[in-house]
């Protein structure tokens, strides 16, 4: 039977990593957007909201900002999400750190209205809501020492990324426009994505038969890929090929435009796919060693 306590170990921390960056990215433009003179002021849009909700509205928009909105309580939710991040990385009390980080994170997309609307945004708090159960109890769970991952939300992770894979090819297909059913979507796609990079000039200007053949490729990776993240557990290694398709997808996305922390986030989730087995394979040797049956004695495998 594979065991995910390394694997865990390591998803975590990841997972820290990208709290902290959309924590850290958010904090200087968060007044601009939204704060008291911002294009769309937090105050203004709550006062609004408990007009048309009443009473109700707290539970409407659920964020700290009821309490306050004001230009200093946004650094604040801004800061503490960096200082919780950092928290997280290190591993300390991973249960009510998650569940702190859902919380500031929820709060600011409530109050980011538009400009907190994104993919990346609803993932990172779908995410963290599962993390919140799947994460270790203790205030410093030691690698080894620690309760097995739970089998019912590591399974609950994978349908996550099965439901966005998946979801992102059908769409497509459904929208019912031609550009996709032609495969000549991505003939233009680099020029009109939102946030096109340096090198999205030089892959827009690739042969046309190169851009028929990478859509097909996408559809292949967002349609079929994902049956192979909910394949039976003894499959381990389906599961880790799945892993690798899906995180060269995201590579090849995040070098041709800017989405954000979307691709990084999906990488981490890709890497809940991995077993101790293969972490132990791919990570430095001897990290994860005592997984295996527990900490060798006088060995303590620490989180940190």
């Amino acid at each position: 039977m594979s065991d995910f306590q390394l694997s865990r170990w390591v998803f975590l921390r990841l997972l820290g990593l990208v709290y902290l960056l959309a924590f850290a990215s958010l904090t200087p433009q968060i007044i601009a957007l939204v704060g008291a003179d911002g294009l769309l002021p937090a105050t203004e849009y709550l006062e609004r909201a408990r007009e048309f909700y009443g009473t109700e509205a707290p539970a409407v928009l659920p964020t700290l900002g009821w309490l306050s909105a004001s230009d200093g309580a946004l650094l604040g939710l801004c800061w503490g999400g960096v200082a919780l991040s950092a928290v997280a990385i290190v591993g300390v009390a991973p249960v009510p750190t998650f569940w702190l980080l859902w919380v500031l994170y929820l709060s600011l997309t409530v109050l980011g209205q538009t400009f907190l609307s994104f993919q990346w945004d609803v993932l990172l708090l779908e995410t963290g809501l599962l993390v919140g159960l799947y994460a270790p109890l203790g205030w410093w769970p030691r690698l080894g020492n620690d309760r097995t991952a739970p089998a019912a939300v590591r399974w609950l992770l994978w349908v996550l990324l099965f439901k966005l894979m998946f979801l992102s090819g059908i769409t497509k297909l459904v929208s019912g426009d031609e550009t996709w059913w032609g495969l000549t979507a991505l003939t233009f796609h680099y020029e009109t994505q939102p946030l096109p990079v340096w090198t999205s000039w030089y892959v827009h200007h690739l042969p046309g038969w190169l851009h028929m053949a990478s859509t097909v490729m996408m559809f292949l990776i967002e349609l079929v890929v994902p049956f192979l993240v909910l394949a039976p557990s003894r499959f381990r290694r389906t599961r880790a090929a799945a892993c690798v398709l899906l995180c060269l997808f995201q590579i090849g996305i995040a070098a041709t435009g800017n989405y954000g922390f979307f691709n990084l986030l999906t990488v981490v989730l890709c890497v809940a796919l991995l077993d101790d087995q293969h972490l132990r394979w791919l990570l430095p040797r001897g990290i994860g060693k005592s997984t295996n049956n527990g900490p060798s004695v006088g060995e303590p495998r620490p989180w940190r």
